[in-house]
């Protein structure tokens, strides 16, 4: 019932909902957003892996908390992290003997989102323990949600092959420009005459 132990910023309860989702008619965008729609709904039936991929600041995160917040409010067990955030937790575990009991959580809960797959350090140990991660939701067809910025062929071969695998995962590659730096270039004429404009 507690979203930060979800994983899930407060502040992100209203502003990164579906509501609050601003279509800037790219279709893959389109596609990501009902997808992710799909999913929220617990509409399985095209695949219980969703993979959202593409450069940063197209909204991956955005419809990944869209979905987390629907099944958080509907009750379901919740697990949200940045990938990095997430080994960093576990890596703690072992300090505090809580290593097991953290892993099983992020196994076992109804929902999985894996933010930013690929930026973690792809040292030995992160990949072992995102292979395992991904490979029993693989195994026990448990709803799992990946954001990316990574190319297929930079991810571990096994994950990639999991992730990609048609007949339980969707994965849309959204193509669109970043909104953020876009939003600040309609304003570019302007910037040039403040000296004080972020370039």
């Amino acid at each position: 019932k507690n979203p930060l132990a979800a994983g899930l910023p407060p502040l992100s309860q209203e502003a990164m909902r579906f509501h609050a989702w601003q279509d800037r008619g790219s279709l893959s965008l389109m596609r990501a957003y009902h997808a992710a729609k799909n999913i929220a709904r617990g509409n399985l039936s095209w695949g219980n892996f969703l993979v959202l991929a593409g450069p940063t600041g197209v909204g991956k995160t955005h419809l990944a908390l869209a979905i987390a917040w629907e099944w958080f409010d509907d009750g379901f067990t919740v697990v949200f992290s940045r990938v990095d955030d997430l080994l960093d937790d576990l890596r703690r575990g072992y300090d505090d003997g809580s290593y097991h009991q953290k892993l099983e959580r992020i196994r076992r809960c109804s929902l999985l989102v894996l933010d930013d797959l690929g930026a973690e350090h792809a040292k030995e140990w992160a990949g072992e323990k995102i292979d395992r991660i991904v490979d029993w939701r693989y195994v026990s067809r448990m709803p799992l949600v990946v954001t990316t910025n990574a190319k297929g062929e930079d991810l571990a071969p096994r994950v990639a092959s999991r992730l990609a695998d048609r007949e339980c995962s969707v994965v849309v590659q959204i193509d669109a420009e970043d909104y953020r730096t876009r939003d600040s270039g309609e304003k570019r004429d302007e910037g040039k005459r403040d000296k004080r404009a972020w370039s």
